[in-house]
């Protein structure tokens, strides 16, 4: 499968601390754009065995442009259709619009739909306010029937971003119990911000939650009552006999476009380090094959007695932000990777 992200615009109803787009230029992507970076995804995805393609729609917050959202997919079914290629979709929102007409839309087109709550309304309204500094948990709980009917309907699972921060990570097994036990979500992913440096005693402490949200999963699991918390994807596969290629594929299964058309391996890195080129001129090759050649080769990783299992150090766009060098590596994530391994060997046989 290949997997393209168009970010659709840079307008946003929100003003959270920790996005990753910073300041918004509040840009809408020309159409012209997003049918350029389409084509490229499809010369790409012709080139693989399974003639599947993912399009992940973000923002921003995508749905302000609903219109060109309806559009695009009109256009992806076209062309899918004469090229016999199996197309799946997403879109990332922060919950607060949402009508009939989107409901709608989202069910006949069974777009996978991935929600921002951070967790309790203390928590999420922390970061995530209006322009007016007022949180947005209410206005989600507003919509939170649109939510419930879009599962019923489609019978797929709403997946919850819960962003981890260095004003909320002391509260993240509390986040997550929330999201399942109150707002009753089967997929929660948790995520951390790595745009900040983070301290040995803060990831102390995060390690201790994520193991309490790990307890938590095993219990609820053993009751008959399992949900998906994302990071144990990630868990398991240090149970999995691989070699580790230190090349996470950025460019040769899956780009990001951003709205003025330029390409890049993925959210991690939209700084010009990270660019591979534009749709107008297509990715570099060079760039790619760079990537291949000298990803994660620092003395530091090669040496780490869990290189062959870390999968920090398979991140390039994120550890080229960190240290604008491809063979570069985040020690705040490498450290963390040792207590992830660390909770694996200790719980494995239970996670299964």
């Amino acid at each position: 499968m290949y997997t393209i992200t168009l970010e659709v615009n840079q307008i946003c109803n929100l003003r959270c601390d920790y996005c990753y787009l910073g300041e918004k230029t509040n840009q809408i992507m020309p159409e012209e754009i997003a049918c350029k970076g389409i084509e490229i995804a499809f010369l790409n995805v012709e080139k693989h065995k399974d003639k599947s393609l993912w399009v992940d729609f973000v923002g921003g917050e995508a749905l302000i442009s609903f219109a060109l959202l309806r559009k695009l997919v009109e256009h992806i079914e076209e062309e899918a259709a004469k090229r016999t290629i199996a197309v799946s979709y997403s879109i990332t929102t922060n919950g607060t619009i949402m009508n009939n007409e989107i409901l709608e839309w989202l069910v006949n087109n069974r777009v996978h739909l991935k929600l921002s709550i951070d967790g309790t309304m203390e928590t999420h309204d922390r970061n995530r306010k209006t322009k007016h500094g007022i949180g947005s948990y209410r206005n989600i709980m507003q919509n939170i029937s649109y939510f419930r009917e879009y599962e019923e309907r489609t019978k797929q699972y709403i997946q919850v971003a819960h962003v981890v921060t260095q004003n909320n990570y002391w509260e993240a097994f509390k986040s997550v119990k929330h999201l399942v036990e109150d707002l009753h979500f089967s997929i929660v992913d948790s995520s951390i911000d790595v745009t900040h440096r983070w301290t040995v005693e803060q990831l102390d402490k995060l390690g201790q939650e994520w193991e309490n949200i790990l307890c938590y999963y095993i219990k609820k699991k053993e009751n008959g009552q399992a949900f998906l918390w994302a990071p144990i994807l990630d868990l398991k596969k240090y149970g999995e006999e691989y070699v580790n290629s230190g090349f996470c594929g950025v460019g040769l299964i899956q780009i990001y476009v951003k709205t003025d058309g330029g390409i890049y391996g993925c959210a991690a890195n939209l700084e010009s380090s990270g660019c591979l080129g534009d749709v107008g001129k297509g990715f570099s090759v060079r760039k790619i094959k760079e990537y291949r050649e000298l990803a994660n080769q620092s003395n530091a990783c090669l040496k780490c007695n869990i290189h062959a299992k870390c999968q920090s150090c398979k991140c390039i766009m994120n550890n080229l932000s960190y240290s604008n060098q491809i063979n570069g590596y985040n020690p705040d994530m490498c450290y963390f990777e040792k207590k992830k391994i660390t909770l694996w060997n200790k719980y494995d046989k239970k996670i299964g």
